[in-house]
């Protein structure tokens, strides 16, 4: 694997990349991370696509005659396919190919993860990234440092998040993020959403 060094714009475009959230209700991710995408591996098209029930269901990476192809699960049935290709089509280096490997788990993760439907849509990314934060159990001052925010703006998210939800506690709001406040389902069934 040949060593990646990233220029400051790439650098940019990365961090950028790894704070994108995925897009609501959509298995197709927003428009910001193709430009990202578009930063990091110059190619001349970038192309996303979902395919329902694909006739060719293959998960990876790869590198057919004109470009570099991606392929991600989404669900049982289907698929989510970036494509890069470049119209002189010159080869993609192995220094491409290593960016894209690098890529390959936050693409897949923006792809997969869908925001909780029980969720009401009234939620800013904002809320939903301090809520997702409180639920891995960190603090307001861990979820601060690693949301670049003061801590009294956390404890304002989490007001808001509260009130939305109907709420008065952490334990409360990571309870309904989980889905495990559902009424009428008995005590197994609250039991396995735990696991």
């Amino acid at each position: 694997m040949p060593d990646l060094v990233l220029n400051d714009v790439q650098q940019q475009a990365l961090r950028d990349l790894l704070g994108s959230d995925p897009c609501p209700g959509s298995p197709l991710p927003p428009r910001k991370v193709l430009e990202s995408i578009a930063v990091l591996l110059p190619a001349d098209e970038i192309g996303v696509a979902y395919q329902d029930r694909p006739h060719r269901a293959i998960e990876g990476i790869l590198r057919p005659g004109d470009g570099l192809v991606v392929s991600f699960r989404n669900g049982v049935d289907g698929m989510v396919q970036f494509t890069l290709r470049r119209r002189d089509r010159s080869p993609f280096a192995e220094r491409d190919v290593a960016v894209l490997r690098m890529i390959t788990p936050v693409l897949a993760r923006l792809v997969r993860e869908r925001p909780t439907p029980t969720l009401p849509s009234a939620l800013t990314t904002q809320e939903r990234r301090v809520l997702s934060r409180v639920a891995a159990g960190q603090s307001n001052a861990q979820i601060a440092a690693g949301l670049f925010i003061a801590p009294s703006t956390v404890r304002k998210h989490l007001e808001h998040v509260y009130r939305k939800l109907g709420v008065t506690s952490r334990v409360a709001a990571v309870a309904r993020l989980q889905g495990r406040d559902a009424p009428g389902i008995d005590l197994r069934e609250r039991l396995a959403r735990l696991g």
